[in-house]
Formats: structure tokens, C-alpha cells, sequence
């Protein structure tokens, strides 16, 4: 009894204590309140533009998620590995982001002449998710490794804390997915690898390993980062969102961005301030998509 009455007060007392000093940590940074500001006014916007409240749900999802990680890890955010050449390694993210744009551009408008007659762009294992690994994960961690970057250093070692961490969100997602699509779980196993391979590994690596560690260097500001790499996270998906998710509307396109994808983004580059882990987060990533 003795040595359950310290753990039976000291456990809450310490849990209101991290809570006080996180709100604080947030009210007194203004590039907090910029951001959680500019990031839940789209989806303010839409109180207006959708009359069924559905959303509701999605935006509860993406709050849960930042506060599962939060919860799981706060002492606070692990600090970033250095950076050699700031401004350089976020200008190479950046071109990857704009050369894979221009490419899903033009498998999913077929301009290419080598495409065949029945290309579908979403999920092709031959003209999507093979370049995609290639130039997401095989070339930016070829190149950071001639940099001298070793696997700790670009996120991609095996790091159990970071497991650890992400173990609510796991077990709440697959056990959620079960709930879904408890009539067909091959169907559910399946579409989880998929979403691995084409979605959640190479977004993790560029967007977060290398985009958003990048640009955390070259500006110096963590928040102004974080925002950052999820805005260019919600634009790459511009192109598929008006030519596959929303057949051809331009608004449903911009809408899906700044709120879901966006969203999103803010959830994974929080997640990887908290982890300096790709793995657990791309398997997150695969069960989201799964869903």
C-alpha cells in the first residue's frame, strides 16, 4: 500500500503538470498559435460549405492522433540530428517534391507516349509505386548516405522508443480497420501493404525524414517547419485529388488539401518531432490510407 499511494497521486499530479507547462509552451509561441490557427481555418470553412457535419469526424480523428502522440511522449519532442548543408538538402527535397508532382501529372493526364491504352494512375506497381520508391526512398537516402548521414541520422534505423510511442495509434487503427472490413481482412491485409509501399514509406522519408528535418534546420523554428512541410505535403497531392479522387473539381480538390491531407501532414510531422522514427510512422500512414 505503502508503494502505491506515490504512483496513485504522483501519476495524475504529473500528468496535470505536463499538460499546464504544454498549453503554455503553446500560448507563449507565436508560431504555435500562427499555426494551429492557419491550419483549422479551412476546416472552419467548412461549417459552411458542407452541410452534412461528416467532417466532424475526420477533424476528431486527426486531433486523437496529435494528442495519442503527444500523450505517449511528453517529456517532449527528441532533438533533431544536425544538418550539414540546411539550405541545400531542403532545396533537393523540394525538387523531388515538384519532379514526383510532374510526373503523377502526366501518368495521371496520360501525356506520356509509353503509357498503354488502359492506364489506370492510382496504384500502378509499374509507373507509380516502383518510380515512387526509387526516387522517395532509394535516392534520398542514397544521397544523404554519400553525405555522410548514416541511418540514425536519416530515421530509417530501428528505434523501439519510437515503436513505443506509436503503439496507441496502431492498436486503435488496426483494431478499427478490423471493425471495418471485418468481412473481407485478407482485402484489409492486403490494401494495408499496398498503401506501405506506395503511400506511407516514401511520403515518410521525403516529406518527414528529409523535407521536414531540413527545413527545421534551415529556418531554425520547429512550428514554422512543421507547417511548412505540410502545406507542401497537402500541394503534392493536388494533381491526384482534381484528376482521380474528385474527378475534375478544382474546389473538392483545394478543399480535400487544406483539410485532410494538410491535416494530416501536421499529424506525421508532429509524430516524427516526437519519434525521429520513419518505420512506425509509415506503418500508421498505411493503416490510415487503409481505412
Amino acid at each position: 500500500m505503502q508503494a502505491i499511494k506515490p504512483w496513485l497521486f504522483g501519476y495524475p499530479r504529473s500528468i496535470w503538470h505536463d499538460t499546464t507547462a504544454a498549453l503554455r509552451r503553446v500560448v507563449q509561441d507565436r508560431a504555435a498559435l500562427a499555426t494551429i490557427i492557419l491550419v483549422v481555418l479551412p476546416w472552419w470553412a467548412l461549417i459552411f460549405i458542407r452541410p452534412n457535419p461528416e467532417w466532424l469526424w475526420v477533424f476528431g480523428e486527426i486531433a486523437g492522433l496529435i494528442f495519442v502522440y503527444w500523450w505517449m511522449s511528453r517529456s517532449g519532442p527528441l532533438p533533431p540530428s544536425p544538418v550539414k548543408y540546411p539550405r541545400t538538402e531542403s532545396l533537393f527535397a523540394i525538387v523531388l517534391v515538384v519532379a514526383w508532382m510532374l510526373w503523377r501529372t502526366g501518368i495521371c493526364t496520360q501525356s506520356f507516349p509509353f503509357l498503354p491504352p488502359s492506364f489506370s494512375c492510382f496504384k500502378n506497381i509499374e509507373y507509380e509505386i516502383i518510380p515512387k520508391l526509387a526516387e522517395q526512398v532509394v535516392l534520398p537516402i542514397a544521397v544523404l548516405w554519400i553525405l555522410g548521414y548514416r541511418w540514425r541520422a536519416q530515421g530509417i534505423d530501428w528505434n523501439w522508443r519510437a515503436w513505443w510511442v506509436s503503439v496507441p495509434a496502431i492498436v486503435a487503427l488496426s483494431a478499427y480497420g478490423l471493425y471495418l472490413h471485418w468481412n473481407n481482412l485478407p482485402n484489409f491485409g492486403q490494401r494495408i501493404v499496398e498503401f506501405f509501399f506506395a503511400a506511407g514509406l516514401p511520403e515518410e522519408v521525403l516529406f518527414r525524414a528529409l523535407l521536414f528535418t531540413r527545413l527545421e534546420a534551415w529556418w531554425r523554428n520547429s512550428t514554422w517547419a512543421l507547417f511548412g512541410a505540410s502545406a507542401i505535403f497537402g500541394l503534392v497531392h493536388l494533381p491526384i485529388n482534381y484528376l482521380v479522387f474528385t474527378s475534375r473539381d478544382m474546389r473538392e480538390a483545394w478543399i480535400t488539401l487544406l483539410t485532410f491531407q494538410m491535416g494530416m501532414g501536421v499529424v506525421f510531422c508532429f509524430a516524427y518531432q516526437r519519434t525521429r522514427n520513419v518505420w512506425p510512422l509509415a506503418a500508421v500512414h498505411a493503416l490510415i490510407d487503409a481505412l
